[in-house]
C-alpha cells in the first residue's frame, strides 16, 4: 500500500450514515481529514424524511462541514425525481444506482484515484455492484470495518459502545464485515491512510 494513500471515503448507501447518526458519531467519518462523498440520491433518502431516524443530523451535520462533505448529482437520481413528476415507475434500488454511477463518472472519484467505499449492503460487502475494472480501486468496508480500523488505530475509543450508542438511539445496525480478502485490504488502507495522515501533520 502506497505511503502516500489519500482516498476518498464513498457513502454506497444510507447505512452507515443512519448508524453514526443515531450514535452521535457522525463526525467519526472525517477523522482521516479525506474528502467524504455523498451521491445526492443516498443524500436525499437519509433525509427527506425528517422524522426518520438520524435524518435531520445527517441534514446539518453536511451542511456545517460542506468544505469536506460533497454532495454529488447523479442522472440517476434526475432520472428518479422526473418519474415522480410524470407519474412514471420509480428508478429501483436508487441509492445503489446514483451511487454507482458516482463511482464512475464523477470528476470526485475519477479512475486515478481510489476510495473507501462504506456500505451496511450484503450485496456490496459481497463483491456485487463493483465492476471488475474498478476493483482495485474501489475498497468495500462496512461501517463495522471502519469503526475497527479507527479503534485500532486509538483515534476512537470503543466499536462495541457506538453500536451500543445506536441501539440506544433505536438503530440496531448490521455489525457485518467485509468478506475476509476485502476486510484484509480495508484494515491495510484505513492504516495507511492513518499513516499519512500523521505524516502531513510534519509537512
Amino acid at each position: 500500500m502506497a505511503e502516500d494513500f489519500n482516498p476518498r471515503i464513498f457513502l454506497m448507501d444510507t447505512g452507515p450514515l443512519i448508524t453514526l447518526a443515531a450514535a452521535e458519531s457522525l463526525d467519526y467519518l472525517l477523522i482521516l481529514d479525506l474528502p467524504v462523498i455523498i451521491p445526492d440520491a443516498v443524500f436525499y433518502e437519509a433525509t427527506s424524511n425528517s422524522t426518520a431516524i438520524g435524518a435531520a443530523d445527517i441534514a446539518e451535520w453536511t451542511q456545517a462541514h460542506a468544505d469536506q462533505i460533497n454532495i454529488v448529482p447523479s442522472q440517476v437520481f434526475a432520472s428518479h425525481f422526473w418519474a415522480l413528476t410524470h407519474s412514471q415507475v420509480k428508478v429501483p434500488n436508487l441509492g445503489e444506482s446514483a451511487a454507482l454511477e458516482v463511482a464512475r463518472y464523477s470528476p470526485f472519484l475519477n479512475g486515478e484515484e481510489q476510495a473507501l467505499l462504506l456500505t451496511e449492503d450484503d450485496k456490496v460487502l459481497n463483491g456485487l455492484f463493483i465492476p471488475e475494472k474498478d476493483r482495485e480501486r474501489i475498497i468495500v468496508l462496512s461501517t463495522h470495518d471502519y469503526l475497527d480500523g479507527l479503534e485500532k488505530a486509538q483515534k476512537i475509543n470503543s466499536t462495541a459502545a457506538v453500536y451500543a450508542r445506536a441501539n440506544d438511539g433505536g438503530r440496531f445496525a448490521s455489525e457485518k464485515k467485509a468478506q475476509k480478502e476485502n476486510h484484509d485490504r480495508a484494515m491495510a488502507a484505513l492504516d495507511a491512510a492513518l499513516r499519512n495522515q500523521e505524516a502531513r501533520k510534519f509537512i
